[in-house]
């Protein structure tokens, strides 16, 4: 629904503000006012153009000199969304050339970024519900136009019921079948034959063929390798040196062995596992230590804070003592601190309370320094015996990682004696040997072939292999020729069933073209005819009927048989029909909310004008919001929102409104 129009310097408006509202927005106003530029705003507000004038944008703007630049501000809801949508759109002339300036679309209060006008349209579309060409040929009917919907152009209906698209899309399928049957500028049932039955399975035979010569070929080289492998020089050297490795691994093992048990006697030890009990031992004593360090220090600290106590009792007592002795001596009878009145036998009796309490915290404040000394000494000694066991344990835990690393590297050397026993036992067994033979070096040593025999049996070998890889080369060449002609199979197939397919839509989508159109004729015919008689009070017909060829709208009056065209009806009756036909078609496509009509009953008589006007008031039962121009103050009781346009003393067109 449109809500609001803002234009500066467009058309013969300088700067106004329109409001639309919900229901029946009748523009008036006389001849020239600037009715019909309102409608033209709204157009362009929406879709950036305006019929008629899409080369020539530059006369959108406002001849007054010195004006070069315009703006419209388009506010409505939108259809689909029910969103607040706020088109901005301005643009400058120079030297004769309209150019767009500012493109901007507010939703909901917020901007949408834009890629281009185009993209603006394209969102505006999706917002509206209804494309620039429907919108002129349903939404909007120009001055003198509203009728020519009875007679309309087929290519321009079909796009509008989206009939060329159905039409496009069997077009395109039958091109795009004509284009699945040609591969590689051969037909595509021929080329699958042939690969079929023929190419592909030749090429097979000889892939088998090869495979089978390759494999003849590796066992005699197997053959080969093994007596090779037997009798070669380099086969002797390999054993002689895994064997030495044997026997030099196994004394060091055997000495690592001596070493371990010599480290172990060295500390009164049989095993690595008698070390342990010793360790943890220690470890309680030390946690114990620990603990009774712990209580010694606390004790210890206890002690020093009750000679500070004892210390600053008996500094205070003493400064006091010996103020009360100065008193007493200069027999003084009022205090010259506290100004109270000194009685010699009171001070004396304090004199000696002080005396006896001073002694009393030196003995205790001795006995004190005597228990600190005591305990700092225990304390001193359990730290010593800690540094001690401490130290002890620290060797006993290297000796643990020296042993444990000694022992690790005894395990990992028997490893690999056992891995290497192994390795030798089956390098041995073809001899009738033994790793544990001592003579074993000495037989191995007697057991070498001539070098010319092992030279011919590397020269055949040397030309097996050449062969092979030949041999591969041509296995792989054959593989890839396969799969890329069995992938070749594959497209083809999928290319003939794509085809079948392709026509099978193809016939349906012509088959649906033709009923689909009728079906929707006769739907929007129907729907026509009851939105007719809604709008008016008489029974003059009783059928409606498009035509499927070419969309001409014939009507079947009452009393009468047979169809006649609808143009061919009164001037009345025609602009009715015409109107319903457009809100039948809206309706059909599901847009119900804006209908705008310039001047819908032009060419009509005096006579005939207002009962039209009135008739056409009940259109707002069908659309949510109609804008209509009309002749200068016809049609005002039908309105809920009259608009008057007017030419003011300056010449600009302005509007006001008609309460």
């Amino acid at each position: 629904m449109i809500e609001e129009l803002r234009l500066r310097n467009f058309l013969g408006f300088r700067s106004t503000t329109i409001k639309f509202t919900k229901g029946l927005n009748l523009i008036t106003g006389r001849n020239s006012a600037g009715k019909t530029a309102l409608l033209e705003a709204i157009i362009y507000g929406l879709y950036g153009t305006v019929p008629g004038m899409e080369r020539r944008q530059y006369l959108l703007v406002s001849r007054t000199p010195g004006a070069r630049e315009m703006e419209v501000r388009l506010k409505l809801i939108a259809p689909k969304t029910n969103s607040r949508v706020e088109i901005i759109r301005a643009g400058e002339v120079r030297k004769s050339r309209f150019t767009s300036k500012i493109h901007r679309l507010i939703v909901d209060g917020r901007e949408v970024q834009l890629e281009s006008l185009e993209d603006l349209r394209r969102k505006i579309t999706q917002y509206m519900g209804i494309g620039y060409r429907s919108f002129l040929w349903t939404v909007y009917a120009a001055q003198g136009k509203l009728t020519d919907i009875l007679e309309p152009s087929r290519s321009e209906m079909d796009s509008v019921l989206e009939i060329n698209l159905v039409r496009e899309i069997g077009q395109e399928l039958d091109e795009a079948r004509r284009r699945i049957l040609r591969y590689g500028g051969v037909d595509v049932s021929t080329e699958y034959k042939n690969l079929v039955n023929s190419i592909i399975p030749l090429k097979r035979k000889l892939l088998e063929r090869i495979k089978r010569e390759i494999d003849s070929h590796e066992k005699e080289l197997e053959e080969i390798d093994e007596r090779i492998k037997l009798y070669s020089g380099r086969t002797h050297k390999t054993l002689l040196q895994k064997s030495r490795e044997y026997v030099e691994l196994g004394s060091r093992i055997r000495d690592a062995e001596r070493e371990l048990r010599e480290l172990l006697s060295e500390y009164g030890l049989r095993s690595l596992g008698k070390l342990e009990p010793k360790i943890s031992e220690l470890e309680e004593s030390l946690r114990r230590m620990e603990e009774e360090l712990s209580r010694n220090e606390a004790e210890v600290k206890e002690v020093e804070q009750e000679i500070a106590g004892y210390v600053a009792e008996l500094r205070n007592l003493k400064k006091h003592h010996e103020n009360h002795l100065k008193l007493l001596s200069s027999g003084e009878s009022t205090c010259p601190t506290c100004g109270q009145p000194i009685q010699p036998d009171r001070m004396a009796l304090i004199v000696e309370e002080e005396e006896a309490r001073i002694k009393d915290l030196e003995e205790r404040l001795a006995k004190a320094r005597r228990l600190g000394s005591e305990l700092s000494s225990r304390r001193d000694k359990v730290r010593r015996e800690r540094e001690l066991a401490q130290s002890r344990l620290t060797r006993l835990k290297t000796l643990r990682s020296e042993l444990e690393r000694r022992e690790s590297r005894i395990k990992s050397r028997k490893q690999v004696l056992k891995s290497l026993r192994t390795e030798l036992e089956g390098l041995l067994k073809p001899f009738g040997l033994t790793p544990d033979d001592p003579k074993l070096v000495e037989k191995l040593a007697g057991m070498l072939i001539p070098p010319e025999e092992i030279e011919a049996m590397k020269n055949r070998r040397k030309n097996i292999e050449s062969r092979i890889k030949e041999l591969n080369r041509e296995k792989r060449q054959l593989e890839e020729e396969i799969k890329n002609l069995e992938g070749k199979v594959n497209e083809l197939r999928l290319r003939m069933r794509a085809a079948e397919l392709v026509e099978e839509v193809k016939d349906r989508v012509e088959e649906a073209v033709e009923h689909g159109r009728e079906e929707m004729l006769n739907s929007i015919s129907l729907r026509a005819l009851s939105i007719f008689r809604s709008l008016t009070d008489q029974r003059v017909y009783k059928r409606i009927w498009i035509d499927p060829e070419n969309y001409r709208v014939f009507v079947e009056p009452v009393g009468l048989s047979g169809l006649i065209p609808a143009s061919r009806v009164g001037g009345g009756h025609q602009t009715l029909i015409a109107l319903s036909i457009r809100l039948s078609i809206l309706q059909y496509l599901g847009y119900n909310d804006l209908i705008i009509l310039d001047e819908p009953t032009y060419g009509l008589d005096e006579e005939n004008l207002q009962n039209l006007l009135n008739q056409m008031g009940r259109i707002t039962r069908h659309i949510r919001q109609a804008i209509i121009v009309t002749h200068h103050g016809h049609g005002i009781e039908e309105a809920d929102n009259i608009i008057e346009v007017y030419r003011d003393e300056d010449g600009f067109s302005n509007v006001r409104l008609i309460q």
